[in-house]
């Protein structure tokens, strides 16, 4: 005989199936957003798969490359996503700025061979290889001898990554990141 007092089995109780709206490509409106300057920076960072706001925080990499691609598709996945989980709330096909459009921008400029980065992009790159590079913030206290040689690091790997693909980085400032015509890998 059990007592009134035994454990209660708690039962699994499914969650409800979501409500789903539908959508039409033929009805498009336009949603203006003010944000703040942080928020552009990270939804920027998202789809373009790299960025200093990114950098040094412990970001699943596997989670950012299957992100949208354009600041629309960022913006569109998070909202769509706060509104499932808030208000069980989805649509019956995905929005268009989700879907998925072949390779990535990156993955054309490669592929065509056109630029992947501009004289001061390049020249940030090869600046950030550089100790000198971090040393105002290193007397300032605001960075450590041990952040400073990861960043390093990360900026080497960066570079090697550029020239792994076939895409020289010249260490001269004036001298624009250039293809090698040899059989790079692509």
């Amino acid at each position: 005989m059990t007592s009134p007092n035994a454990t209660l089995i708690k039962e699994e109780v499914e969650a409800p199936e979501a409500t789903k709206l539908s959508i039409s490509k033929d009805e498009k409106d336009t949603i203006l957003i003010n944000v703040e300057k942080a928020v552009r920076d990270v939804v920027i960072a998202l789809a373009k798969k790299e960025g200093k706001v990114l950098e040094g925080l412990d970001i699943d990499e596997e989670k950012v490359s299957t992100l949208p691609t354009s600041y629309t598709g960022i913006l569109v996945h998070y909202l769509c996503r706060g509104i499932k989980e808030d208000f069980n709330i989805e649509f019956e096909e995905q929005p268009v700025s989700l879907k998925v459009r072949g390779v990535s921008i990156q993955d054309r400029k490669e592929s065509s061979k056109r630029r992947l980065l501009t004289k001061e992009a390049k020249n940030e790159i090869i600046a950030q290889m550089q100790m000198t590079y971090y040393e105002t913030d290193m007397m300032n206290g605001k960075m450590t001898i041990d952040e400073v040689m990861t960043n390093i690091k990360t900026a080497f790997e960066k570079k090697k990554g550029y020239e792994d693909k076939g895409y020289i980085l010249p260490t001269k400032k004036n001298e624009a990141p250039y293809w090698n015509n040899t059989d790079a890998i692509l």
